[in-house]
C-alpha cells in the first residue's frame, strides 16, 4: 500500500494539466475565427465600396473624360464611399471605350483590406450633350490583382 501513495494526485495534476490545454485551444481557435470573420467582412465592405464608386464614377460621369482626355489618357480622383475614400482612375481606351478602376483600402484595428474592380464601359454623346454609359454585357466588372 505504501508504494501507490501519491498516485492519486499525480494522475489529478495531470488531468487538470490536459483540461487547460483542451481549454488554451478553445480560445486559441475562437480568436482565430474571430480574426478570419474580421478580414472577410473588411474585404466585403472594400469590394462595396469599390463597386460604389465605380457606379457613382458612370453616374455623374466626369466632365474630364470626355472632352479634355486623349485616348489612353489617365485621370485619377478620389470618391468617398460608404466612409471609405475610394481611388478611381478613368482610362480612355479609344473615342468611346473607357476603363475606370476602383481601388479601395479598408483598414480598422485588426485587418486591412484592399479590393480593386475594373469595368470597361461604352461612353455615347449624344447631339444635345446628354450621355449615355453602356457597359461591357458580358461581364460588367472584374477583380484585378
Amino acid at each position: 500500500m505504501t508504494s501507490r501513495r501519491g498516485f492519486a494526485l499525480a494522475a489529478a495534476l495531470l488531468a487538470i494539466m490536459i483540461i487547460a490545454a483542451l481549454v488554451a485551444g478553445v480560445f486559441l481557435a475562437a480568436a482565430e475565427e474571430t480574426r478570419i470573420g474580421s478580414a472577410s467582412s473588411a474585404k466585403e465592405a472594400a469590394l462595396w465600396a469599390a463597386e460604389s464608386a465605380i457606379e457613382l464614377t458612370m453616374r455623374g460621369w466626369p466632365s474630364f473624360a470626355q472632352d479634355s482626355l486623349a485616348v489612353s489618357g489617365v485621370r485619377s480622383l478620389t470618391i468617398d464611399a460608404f466612409g471609405t475614400p475610394v481611388s478611381v482612375s478613368v482610362t480612355r481606351l479609344d473615342s468611346t471605350l473607357f476603363a475606370i478602376v476602383a481601388e479601395a483600402r479598408l483598414v480598422s484595428s485588426r485587418s486591412a483590406a484592399t479590393r480593386r474592380i475594373g469595368v470597361i464601359a461604352r461612353v455615347h454623346l449624344a447631339p444635345d450633350h446628354s450621355i449615355t454609359i453602356d457597359r461591357v454585357p458580358e461581364r460588367w466588372w472584374s477583380e484585378l490583382f
